[in-house]
């Protein structure tokens, strides 16, 4: 009897060995596609985090401007000695500035700080055919602050200009345009100062504007085809994008070669099934025909040994496949979604939660939500994100065998085979990577040198407990407090004492704030500020006195105060949100009253109320 032809059972191994390698080089795809993803997400997060520090700082460099603006403005014209004592201080907290100048409403340069370096601009008039002429008209009509683009300046090179409208009141009350406070600042060493505290060697940085370089800080080994833009706004100013480029040193860093292991073990794994399958066809058909011809017994049971020898062989070598995946440090499993029955995992998948193998697949299988909550929601997500063709990276927790979670960052593939569905996962602890950004995100609230909040903070907690007395109609006291004769004392003692005195007297407040929600934050400069929530004067004027004496008990020599120590000037106002629009006019009233407190000879706390300026005597 003549055997039935092999040709289609060769044929069908031969569509299997394809479709597995099919499977095979669609996996490696996606890790590679996933590597590239990662690499970008590293990119973008980066470059939005610079952009958000950028914009942070010269907003703070603003705000100092605004606070001149607003003493200005609600006193009425400053002494010049007062406005250059100012002027002095937000200068020297910010080494990036060319100048301060008032430009009266003429247009005509008035005061300048510092006069060194800034001679060409003496006696400088804005004319109407300069570049910025337009945006400061703007900024008079709207009474609001105008960043410039960058334009020529008088004291030579390429530089911006802050325009601050100032304004008085005449006789009538009516509010009359007294010229502009200026904060002039040149490209490159504001770029400089602003970059310096967030460069890394692992990107390149430009500032394009209107899609044209204006400053750039190139490393080695820059990829620019992965360039990322992100949008900045410079006050009012859309013109500027941060853009960021990787370099080869970041693609290393991120790149693994758990995509070519998966690559060459498939291909491996898929080849050894085919010729697995092909020895056991070629087994039957030499077991039927021994049947056939007992003469070739012999023969054939010889060939059977060597046929085994080879399965034997070809087991060895697909566990040394196996073993390959063992020294990845990342998880790798595949199990049977719907019976969860494990086909594959290494060893990391359950050494680092301190799982056996057994237990790790008996969990798997009878309790998945105890070894990965929300285990079935997740699963039904991997199906959509595969169906829908979106990210198939996924953001988890594993439970540890000590009940303790571990963050994860589940790469997942489905595949299908027949009637049954597989899922290939590649998990990842992340907890390093996302530590790393909680800490960026507490460091950009915190300023660098006192420890204290910062003025980014300072502005975003007093909206937020404004709107929240708001709703239970309960008080708000805000505490403006500024050191007495600060720049004599850096001047006699220099600044290295100057900023051990601030980082001194931010630990003071820290410590007269008694209650949880009492917040201290660094305003600007060696000005700070206390946020009272639910606290009405009594409470103000008793954390006012707190911090007298707390600075007091320092004792902090100061040569050039006529106290020969140290001392606080402090004002103090209290608001009721639920009659006003906004804590800006909080603000200001405490700044008079801060303003009046330095006036009446420092060291003492001035309350504002509507009927006057209290005034505590000297402490």
């Amino acid at each position: 009897m003549r055997a039935p032809s092999a040709w289609p059972a060769r044929l069908a191994l031969v569509f299997l060995f394809l479709a597995l390698s099919g499977a095979s080089l669609m996996l490696w795809q996606q890790l590679e596609q996933s590597q590239q993803e990662r690499l970008h997400e590293r990119v973008s997060y980066q470059a939005s985090a610079l952009t958000r520090q950028l914009e942070s700082t010269l907003q703070s460099e603003v705000g100092s401007l605004a606070r001149i603006a607003r003493l200005w403005n609600n006193l009425g014209r400053l002494y010049q000695e007062d406005w250059e004592t100012e002027a002095d201080l937000a200068l020297r907290g910010f080494p990036a500035y060319q100048s301060i100048q008032w430009v009266g409403p003429d247009l005509k340069m008035r005061w300048l700080r510092p006069l060194q370096g800034n001679e060409a601009a003496r006696d400088f008039r804005l004319p109407t055919d300069h570049p910025n002429y337009p945006l400061a008209m703007q900024a008079k009509e709207s009474g609001e602050q105008r960043f410039s683009n960058s334009v020529l300046l008088v004291q030579g090179g390429r530089g911006f200009v802050l325009y601050t409208p100032l304004y008085l009141r005449n006789a009538r009350g009516d509010r009359q345009f007294d010229g502009f406070l200026q904060g002039v600042f040149r490209v490159e060493p504001l770029m400089n100062e602003l970059l310096d505290q967030i460069d890394s060697d692992e990107f390149s940085l430009r500032l394009l504007e209107n899609g044209h370089s204006l400053y750039s800080r190139e490393r080695s080994g820059t990829l620019p085809d992965m360039a990322v833009d992100v949008p900045v706004r410079l006050l009012n100013n859309d013109s500027f994008t941060l853009q960021l480029s990787p370099t080869h040193t970041l693609l290393q860093q991120l790149s693994t070669p758990l995509p070519q292991v998966v690559l060459g073990a498939g291909l491996a794994i898929s080849l050894l099934l085919v010729a697995a399958l092909a020895l056991a066809q070629e087994n039957a058909r030499r077991a039927s025909a021994l049947q056939r011809a007992n003469r070739r017994l012999e023969v054939e049971a010889t060939r059977r040994e060597a046929i085994e020898q080879n399965l034997r062989d070809s087991r060895e070598r697909l566990q040394l496949i196996i073993d390959l995946t063992d020294s990845s440090h990342d998880g790798l499993f595949i199990f049977d979604t719907r019976s969860r029955e494990l086909l594959h995992m290494n060893q990391a998948s359950y050494a680092s939660l301190g799982y056996r193998a057994e237990q790790f697949a008996q969990l798997l299988r009878d309790n998945p939500e105890q070894l990965l909550p929300g285990f079935h929601d997740w699963l039904e997500q991997v199906r959509k994100a595969q169906r829908d063709n979106q990210s198939r990276i996924f953001q988890r927790e594993m439970c540890r065998r000590d009940g303790s979670r571990q963050p994860a960052e589940i790469n997942t593939q489905l595949v299908h085979q027949g009637a049954r569905e597989y899922l290939i996962a590649v998990s990842r602890d992340n907890s390093e990577r996302l530590a790393l950004e909680a800490r960026l995100q507490r460091l950009s609230q915190l300023d660098g040198l006192t420890g204290l909040y910062n003025r980014r903070f300072f502005d975003h907690q007093l909206k937020s407990e404004w709107r929240r007395l708001r709703r239970i109609g309960a008080p708000l006291t805000l505490l403006m407090l500024d050191i007495d004769h600060f720049k004599a004392f850096n001047d006699k003692l220099g600044h290295l004492a100057g900023d051990d005195a601030l980082r001194q007297v931010a630990s003071l407040l820290q410590e007269s704030l008694q209650r949880e929600g009492d917040v201290a934050c660094r305003y600007g400069g060696e000005e700070f500020a206390i946020i009272l929530a639910n606290t009405g004067l009594d409470g103000g004027e008793h954390v006012a006195a707190r911090v007298h004496e707390l600075v007091a008990s320092l004792a902090i020599v100061h040569p050039g105060s006529p106290d020969g120590r140290l001392t606080l000037s402090i004002g103090l106002a209290v608001a009721e949100p639920v009659g006003e629009e906004s804590p800006a006019g909080l603000i200001a009233r405490s700044d008079q009253a801060l303003y009046r407190a330095k006036h009446e000879g420092r060291n003492r706390t001035c309350i504002w109320s509507p009927n006057g300026v209290k005034i505590d005597p000297p402490v």
